[in-house]
């Protein structure tokens, strides 16, 4: 159960949602009250609501291509949140089509749902819910964890499979980027520099909306600093150094049939300079 709470953990980004968990638990802990499973459930319930709202804004699923109006406000279902935070705006036929099995998303969209439905049957105070055996408590209590953190790991698969679709392409993408770009940090420490080499460290899909996948890229730039001209240097007037700086960079793929499209959108890459920043302190 630890690795279930830790999963479920790695999704509260707020400090609001991790303390809301922290005090479901300790109610579920609290085996001297009657009432601990129901606060336990009230409060995992309204977790669940807190962090389904965050990770599928209603705008966000409504822009998916699979999204049907099921109710007469036309929010988003509770289920439809729970598909769209797995998947985004990917439809089960494109998931198929990337070579993604769709039947554990499926399953984990199913079982989170109901977990959630019949917790809602421990928020109102009934002689058959109050002051459940340890056993039972047990039982539920651990059924809803295991349902939670089992959303948790259909997000990381899903993302998981689609970076590996990535993989050998996401690096020619960035890596053109960066050695197309120019970077104002790196001209204001020398008077020239050169690009010898870039590479990608890492990738991660960090985001799956309603029509795009995005990958935060990770990597490092080779470059050759010069201070005076070629002819400076060659009396020896001139000074070479090398350096390897570390860029960061975003990566979009429209979502369609054609993922990874050979064209996709490449943010401006970034590159950290910082060690070579001055620090009033030092002495000299």
């Amino acid at each position: 159960m630890e690795k279930q709470i830790a999963n479920i953990k790695s999704i509260l980004t707020e400090d609001f949602e991790s303390e809301l968990f922290l005090a479901s638990l300790d109610s579920l802990n609290d085996k001297g009250n009657k009432l601990r499973f129901n606060n336990f459930a009230y409060s995992i319930r309204e977790l669940s609501r807190h962090f389904l709202h965050r990770l599928a804004p209603n705008e966000n699923v409504q822009a998916c291509t699979w999204y049907t109006k099921e109710t007469e406000n036309g929010l988003p279902t509770r289920a439809q949140r729970i598909k769209y935070a797995v998947q985004g705006g990917i439809t089960d036929a494109l998931l198929k089509g990337y070579g993604i099995d769709t039947a554990h998303f499926l399953k984990s969209v199913k079982a989170i749902k109901q977990s959630i439905d019949v917790l809602s049957k421990y928020t109102h105070i009934n002689p058959d819910v109050f002051n459940l055996e340890h056993i039972e408590i047990e039982k539920r209590s651990t059924s809803v964890l295991s349902d939670f953190g089992n959303f948790v790991v259909s997000m990381v698969s899903c993302r998981s499979q689609l970076m590996a679709l990535l993989e050998g392409k996401i690096e020619e993408a960035a890596i053109d980027t960066v050695i197309r770009a120019s970077f104002e940090n790196i001209d204001s420490i020398a008077p020239h520099y050169s690009l010898e080499e870039a590479y990608v460290n890492s990738y991660t899909v960090v985001e799956i909306n309603e029509d795009q996948i995005i990958v935060a890229v990770e990597g490092e730039i080779n470059v050759t600093l010069s201070w005076g001209s070629c002819s400076d240097r060659n009396n020896g007037d001139g000074h070479d150094v090398e350096d390897t700086f570390p860029f960061s960079t975003i990566v979009r793929y429209w979502i369609n049939e054609d993922f990874p499209d050979e064209e996709p959108e490449v943010d401006a890459p970034g590159v950290d300079t910082s060690k070579w920043d001055i620090n009033p302190d030092d002495e000299f």
